[in-house]
């Protein structure tokens, strides 16, 4: 029987807390079929230590995005996922295999990017609720402009630096 490290039980405290903070109460079986040389984990343990950590942070990032306008989810879900790939298997496939961040992640991988229609769609809803936070809630004027600034910074983004796939047509 191989020894416990003390990382395994990071792993399973992180896997803990976002079961709980999802509800994902029950046990699903892990589909992705990966090899453990192509995810290409790293031996250090310390080095895979800190891309948990680093994960586990960029993981936090994208929950937060799902429900901040202006905060993008599925950048920071890529991000996770590459560093869960090398730092842990289990990580990896347990984000993969999530119901909320999985599709996005598995549908960049398999298309290499994001549609022109998609990059359009997420410019709108952007827009739309930095408008609603812009000219509804906040009433200080620097603040707007900043707001709208970065609006305008995470479109010129998505539209420029996301790579663009093409449609499944």
């Amino acid at each position: 029987m191989p020894k416990t490290e003390w990382y395994d039980y990071l792993i399973n405290f992180v896997l803990l807390i976002f079961n709980i903070l999802f509800l994902m109460n029950e046990k699903r079986e892990i589909t992705v079929a990966i090899e453990e040389n192509e995810i290409g984990l790293k031996k250090s343990r310390l080095t895979r230590i800190l891309y948990i950590i680093g994960g586990t942070l960029s993981l936090a990032l994208a929950i937060l995005g799902i429900v901040l306008p202006g905060l993008p989810t599925t950048p920071f879900a890529l991000l996770s996922a590459y560093l869960y790939a090398k730092s842990s298997r289990k990580l990896y496939n347990w984000l993969l295999n999530n119901k909320i961040l999985g599709p996005r992640i598995k549908n960049y991988n398999k298309r290499n990017g994001v549609t022109r229609k998609g990059k359009i769609g997420i410019i709108i809803f952007m827009w739309t609720m930095v408008c609603i936070s812009s000219f509804v809630i906040i009433k200080i004027v620097p603040l707007r402009i900043l707001i709208l600034s970065l609006g305008l910074i995470g479109a010129v983004v998505v539209w420029f630096f996301v790579p663009t796939a093409k449609d499944d047509n």
